[in-house]
């Protein structure tokens, strides 16, 4: 598609929501190869040690050959080849049987080990079925992430089978963060530039309390690693993810809010929500170990806005909003003057990582007037932001997203002035009051 032209009309739109709604059978839009629509997925987000990386990578692979061969009910048609970084089709013989040696040539170089596949002819559409795995050097910032798409008609039919798998899963990887519910997919591929995927997840928003928006490339960086008292607020390093199905709640998440796991089991303390305990072995960011918590609230659903918020997923954001990523970059190109197209800026992506809120009117009042405060103490103080060349009203650290890293954060006393920058790559410049200065 052309980025100067509307992707869908207000009356494809309503098609769109009407077909996405009425079955179980995947309706995507857009040009061939590039077709794209909501679909059910699950992304795991590691922290692993250079240590760790040899053991990470074999389980990456194994929880694979366990989907590829027990699990999905349609053939994966493009399989990723990490020595030669190429997709090639299913069955080809240049792809390898054995995939440790490419594990250990990654290791030798201190590189991401990679494996994907997608039951698509195309990385850039929406797979009812893919894989994709990225296992970190264990160096940088980098979480190690997998994220698989998974068929809902299958899911449907096969709830049992899928929850079992899943609890494998976080038994061996034991994540820092996990995500499940629906998305606009993307496979997890770190195709950079979708476009067509930003707008979508833009216009759904509006529709769908219940989606979800999962981009392992640009959400990857944590802040364990750290020699300086800098945050990445724009990625899942910061906080969680307002959750939208199922969501984990690791030792180190836990402790960050400050509650036991009997006092998170008491908050959402309710028939219909399923959490299961996850032993966590002891290691450098929870070196006391402990349980993870899989939370699941009720029933797989996109819960359209016309029918109201989802009381449940109200709930589980009251609890976690003290540590939510409110920040969380969900663009994967910055925005631009004159874009036809709705997609989110920093603000609407504010409004919308707080839309259970009890003080939120999104996605508009005409639809959701506001009803009122939402009397948690605890949480930012949104109304702490300025704009390039003011004079700040609260003395501390103020910060930018769109200035990246250290260049984005300044210490000021109140009546001090902010830089005069106004516009970057990024987009408009706006500053927002961090917190009291480290002393």
């Amino acid at each position: 598609m052309s980025t100067a032209e509307l992707f869908l009309e207000p009356d494809e739109i309503k098609d769109f929501v009407k077909e996405t709604l009425a079955d179980d059978m995947l309706y995507r839009v857009g040009d061939e190869g590039r077709e794209i629509g909501i679909c059910p997925f699950i992304s795991f987000y590691i922290y692993n040690t250079s240590g760790q990386f040899l053991s990470i990578a074999d389980q990456v692979v194994a929880l694979f050959r366990e989907l590829e061969d027990r699990i999905i009910d349609e053939p994966f048609r493009l399989i990723w080849r990490d020595d030669t970084q190429d997709w090639l089709p299913a069955g080809d013989r240049r792809l390898p049987t054995d995939l440790r040696p490419s594990i250990l040539a990654a290791q030798r170089n201190a590189q991401d080990f990679w494996i994907m596949a997608t039951d698509r002819d195309s990385d850039a559409a929406t797979a009812r079925w893919s894989f994709a795995g990225i296992v970190n050097d264990g160096i940088g910032a980098d979480y190690t992430r997998l994220k698989i798409t998974f068929r809902e008609r299958w899911y449907r039919r096969n709830p049992s089978t899928w929850h079992a798998f899943v609890i494998r899963c976080l038994q061996r990887l034991q994540p820092d963060h996990c995500y499940s519910g629906f998305e606009v997919g993307n496979g997890g591929f770190n195709i950079l530039g979708a476009y067509e995927c930003d707008v979508l997840e833009r216009i759904c928003a509006d529709h769908f309390y219940g989606m979800d928006i999962d981009h392992p490339a640009r959400m990857r960086f944590h802040n364990f690693n750290r020699t300086s008292d800098y945050v990445n607020h724009v990625a899942l390093g910061a906080g969680i993810r307002t959750p939208t199905w199922c969501f984990m709640l690791s030792p180190y998440w836990q402790a960050r809010l400050g509650k036991t796991e009997a006092q998170i089991r008491a908050e959402l303390d309710d028939p219909r929500i399923e959490i299961t305990s996850i032993p966590y072995e002891p290691n450098a960011i929870y070196p006391q170990g402990g349980n993870g918590l899989w939370i699941r609230l009720g029933e797989l659903d996109l819960h359209p806005v016309d029918k109201g918020l989802p009381e449940l997923l109200v709930k589980a954001n009251r609890l976690i909003r003290p540590i939510r990523c409110d920040h969380l970059q969900l663009l994967t190109l910055d925005p631009w003057d004159d874009d036809p197209n709705p997609r989110f800026d920093h603000d609407s992506s504010l409004r919308w990582m707080r839309r259970f809120d009890d003080d939120s009117d999104w996605p508009d009042a005409q639809r959701r007037p506001p009803a009122g405060g939402s009397g948690d103490e605890s949480a930012p103080d949104e109304r702490l932001k300025a704009l390039p060349g003011e004079a700040v009203s609260r003395e501390g650290v103020w910060w930018t997203p769109a200035i990246a890293g250290e260049a984005g954060r300044v210490t000021l006393a109140v009546g001090e002035r902010l830089p005069t920058l106004e516009r970057t790559g990024y987009g408009a410049v706006v500053w927002y009051w961090e917190g009291e200065a480290p002393r």
